[in-house]
């Protein structure tokens, strides 16, 4: 019996301590963050614009306005403006700034865009395209990132970004049609839910894996009919998929 209560206790003991490193991992944003890498900032964005000549003004004003820092693991603060893919915790990762300035050099969000975002992260690209769009509703599948990126955003005072908590393959057919949607992991195919939840004129991009090759890849819908208008190749990890969440 006293043998039981000891496996018991020790089972305990380690989900506990796995719980805490996951937490551990998620960065909570602290004073003072954004100004220790300020000039790593600065020549971050000035590399991408000899990089994107596409990138307009504004789009790099918005990159630049938010700081990295904030979204990225305490280990990897002192690295924010790597052109990485940086871990957010959670075994996960940010995108690549040049997949970011890429996209936003393509894409051109207008102030009136309505954007639907795929998978959340930790909320940077979210918080970037914030300043650009009407409104951001972003889609994570994992609960801890989805509390991390809206208390972060909340630090931020970013109030035109909405989070949901759910499997992002379905989309959020509440507030479509979208102007924009943005996949941030690789999928093998456009998932039709997205599809359908897209203007008729609107753009939806995404990493395509095949055969071995990650190709980011921006649409346009031609009333029904996708058209591509541009790719670059990349490489991110697989979307996490799960048909567990309700839809709303």
């Amino acid at each position: 019996m006293n043998r039981r209560i000891i496996e018991i206790a020790i089972f305990l003991a380690v989900l506990l301590f796995g719980c805490a490193k996951e937490k551990e991992q998620i960065v909570v944003p602290a004073v003072g963050a954004s100004r220790m890498s300020a000039e790593q900032r600065s020549q971050a964005i000035h590399a991408l614009q000899a990089e994107f000549p596409k990138l307009k003004p504004n789009a790099a004003a918005a990159i630049e306005s938010i700081s990295r820092a904030f979204f990225v693991t305490q280990a990897a603060r002192h690295r924010a403006y790597e052109d990485k893919a940086l871990p957010i915790g959670s075994e996960q990762s940010t995108l690549k700034l040049s997949d970011i300035a890429w996209l936003l050099a393509e894409i051109d969000i207008q102030p009136h865009a309505q954007v639907l975002e795929i998978g959340t992260g930790t909320g940077y690209f979210a918080a970037v395209m914030s300043r650009l769009a009407s409104k951001v509703y972003s889609v994570e599948i994992i609960e801890y990132l989805s509390e991390v990126s809206r208390s972060t955003l909340a630090r931020f005072q970013i109030e035109n970004v909405k989070i949901r908590n759910s499997d992002g393959l379905k989309g959020w057919p509440i507030y479509a049609p979208y102007d924009v949607i943005i996949v941030t992991a690789a999928v093998r195919e456009l998932p039709q839910a997205l599809i359908e939840q897209l203007k008729p004129t609107g753009i939806i991009a995404a990493p395509i894996r095949s055969e071995g090759l990650c190709q980011w890849i921006i649409y346009q819908n031609n009333n029904g009919t996708l058209e591509e208008l541009s790719k670059r190749v990349s490489n991110v990890p697989d979307i996490i998929e799960s048909a567990t969440p309700p839809l709303e």
